[in-house]
């Protein structure tokens, strides 16, 4: 019988955080049995924010990258995990940092399983051989946990933050224009155009930017066309008070990012905006609704899992073509 319980995932973070639900659920239907989340310093601050009243879960976070750098790193962090007497190993990241400490527990004979990424029904989705909805990745986290032994239910009900947060406005917006890739950032000036029409249309509504400090700027930039009823948060709140603040929000308009599945651990109704990448990879929004999912079916869709291949036509038409008006009109429905 399995009683203490190591899961890992280290990046990125969205897939972090659609691990929360999964885990979430988990522990409430197993609650003796004792689970440690392995996971990146931000992952961590997601687990804390949300998870907090969890007797059963700790969470473990490390700069992997930095502190258990290469094979010796890796063999050290092993270590360490083996003293804390693990009976089983639920990998939810498999990749080679992941596949060493699974080696590693396989020799002391320690009960593992992996996700299956489903790599190949992916490919066959961006060569377009494939065209219905692949599994999603909270359903691959799912599996793996059936594979010990542990099935879950998905039980997680997303709700609100408690914090004493004051919104004046009467609506409440927020906007998280940037993600990873170019294939899933819709255009500056179109989405300019998003927000001059969202408070045209609403005059008690305030819309909130968000970002980390490298978008800061840029930001601050969009913030002063229209300061009374734009504020920047982009590097100047913790993640935790990203998560609060989406809390309070009617919705965010987001990219295929991880704002769009921080918000979905809220409660929190996300109008995301797909390019080159698709809903049907499995990476939407959990609990999010489908028609919330603004995009074009255009034949070169999907042309990425991940929005990192160049267009090519060369001009991202997949965003370029979603209207400003297509936007709002769905912000607003």
């Amino acid at each position: 019988m399995i009683q203490k319980l190591l899961v890992i995932r280290f990046s990125a973070l969205g897939d972090i955080a659609m691990t929360v639900p999964v885990v979430a659920s988990l522990c409430r239907q197993y609650p003796d049995l004792q689970v440690t989340m392995l996971t990146s310093r931000m992952g961590g601050k997601i687990y804390r924010a949300v998870l907090a009243d969890v007797p059963n879960l700790h969470v473990k976070d490390i700069d992997v990258k930095r502190d258990y750098h290469g094979i010796a790193g890796l063999n050290r962090l092993y270590h360490e995990l083996k003293a804390e007497g693990f009976d089983a190993v639920a990998d939810l990241h498999d990749v080679l940092r992941t596949k060493w400490l699974n080696l590693r527990f396989s020799l002391d004979h320690t009960a593992k399983a992996r996700i299956d990424k489903g790599r190949a029904d992916k490919k066959a989705l961006v060569a377009h051989k494939r065209h219905e909805q692949l599994k999603t990745s909270i359903e691959r986290y799912r599996e793996v946990f059936g594979q010990l032994g542990l099935p879950v239910t998905l039980d997680f009900e997303p709700k609100p933050l408690a914090n004493d947060l004051s919104l004046t406005a009467n609506h409440n917006i927020g906007i998280a224009p940037f993600a990873q890739h170019r294939g899933k950032i819709y255009p500056k000036e179109q989405m300019l155009r998003v927000i001059d029409l969202l408070l045209d249309a609403r005059p008690d509504l305030h819309i909130y930017l968000l970002g980390g400090p490298d978008e800061q700027g840029e930001l601050d930039a969009w913030a002063e066309r229209n300061p009374a009823r734009i504020t920047n948060t982009a590097g100047r709140q913790t993640l935790a008070d990203d998560l609060r603040l989406m809390s309070r929000l009617d919705c965010i308009i987001s990219m295929d990012s991880a704002n769009m599945h921080m918000a979905s651990l809220v409660g929190c109704r996300a109008v995301s905006i797909w390019g080159a990448t698709d809903v049907r990879a499995g990476f939407f929004g959990y609990h999010q609704r489908l028609e919330d999912a603004v995009s074009l079916p255009l034949e070169c869709r999907p042309c990425s899992i991940y929005g990192n291949k160049p267009c090519k036509f060369g001009d991202f038409r997949c965003m370029t073509g979603i209207s400003p008006e297509m936007v709002v009109e769905r912000t607003l429905a």
